[in-house]
This record gives structure tokens, sequence and C-alpha cells, in this order.
């Protein structure tokens, strides 16, 4: 699998024109993807990347917003986009990030979003800033719970049916 950074023009695209998307990503993007809870999303991530780039054209950026986004999952078999994984921002005060992700469903249980993901959360620790990695899902979402366990996140707290994962910076401890 090969993880594609997303940028506005995808993002974008992604939106208006599927096969300029597929040409950015490098490879074809599935019927399936992006589901509507992204596509809902997809907006933003595009608003925050003009502000990002609007901001850092001051030279009044705080730091660097590459990576801090989203990014594709482009299955290498057969050359698909079929999922993505997603960062909230960078570190806020507490040195956390969130991450987020989904697969389309003809996609699952292959492994590939523990590859994405562990691949993003091993990439947010390289910024020193980044103290944990946080992520939350339903009680009952047995395929999240899975998939956060093999990441080596851990239930921080549960609310209102969600639960609340940490993975602390190796070596901090919690």
């Amino acid at each position: 699998m090969t993880l594609v950074p997303v940028g506005r023009e995808l993002a974008r695209a992604l939106l208006a024109d599927r096969k300029l998307a597929a040409e950015i990503a490098g490879g074809l993007v599935h019927r399936d993807f992006p589901d509507p809870d992204l596509t809902a999303k997809l907006p933003a991530f595009a608003q925050r990347l003009d502000d990002a780039a609007n901001t850092a054209l001051r030279h009044t950026a705080p730091r660097d917003p590459a990576g801090w986004g989203l990014w594709l999952f482009r299955y290498e078999v057969e050359r698909m986009v079929v999922g993505a994984a997603s960062f909230t921002g960078p570190p806020n005060a507490a040195g956390e990030v969130e991450i987020g992700y989904q697969i389309v469903a003809a996609h699952r249980r292959r492994g590939l979003t523990v590859e994405g993901c562990a691949a993003l959360i091993d990439w947010a620790f390289c910024d020193t800033a980044t103290a944990a990695v946080t992520a939350d899902c339903g009680e009952d979402n047995a395929a999240s719970i899975r998939t956060l366990e093999k990441l080596g996140l851990a239930v921080d707290r549960t609310a209102r049916g969600r639960l609340y994962w940490r993975l602390p910076r190796p070596g901090r401890g919690s």
C-alpha cells in the first residue's frame, strides 16, 4: 500500500472530478470512496489547506501543516484508492494528535487500515511535539476496536457510548 497526501487540488477533485482525482492520486478511485462522512469533511480539508497556504504566504504560520491532514490509501495490487486516514491537525498544546480512518467495505479485513495508520502514527512521532496519538470510536464498533488495539492504542476513557483511545510516545508511558 502507498500513502498519498491530499493537497487542495486532490481534495477538490475527490468532490467534483473523479477522473482528475485518479490522475492526481496515481490510481483509480474505488466507486465506494469516499464515504458520505469523508465527503462531508473534504471541503473543510480543502479550506484548511487554503488557510494554511495563505498564512504561510504571510510568513506567520506557527508550523508546517504538511502531513497533518488527509492521506489516501492506494492499494497497489489493484492500483486503486480504497481508503484514507487523517489527523485533525498538528499536535495540540498537550502534544496530542487525533487520527481517524476509513476503508471501503470490499477491502476491509486485509490489514490495510492498520498498515496505513501505523505508518502515519510512526510519522507523527517523528515530530518531537507529538506526545500521544488519540482516536475514538463507538463502543459497539468491533472493527475499529480491533484496529486500534492492533495499532497499540489503549482505552483512556469512555463516555456516552464512545471509547477514547490513547497511544503515548514510545518511552514516555501514559
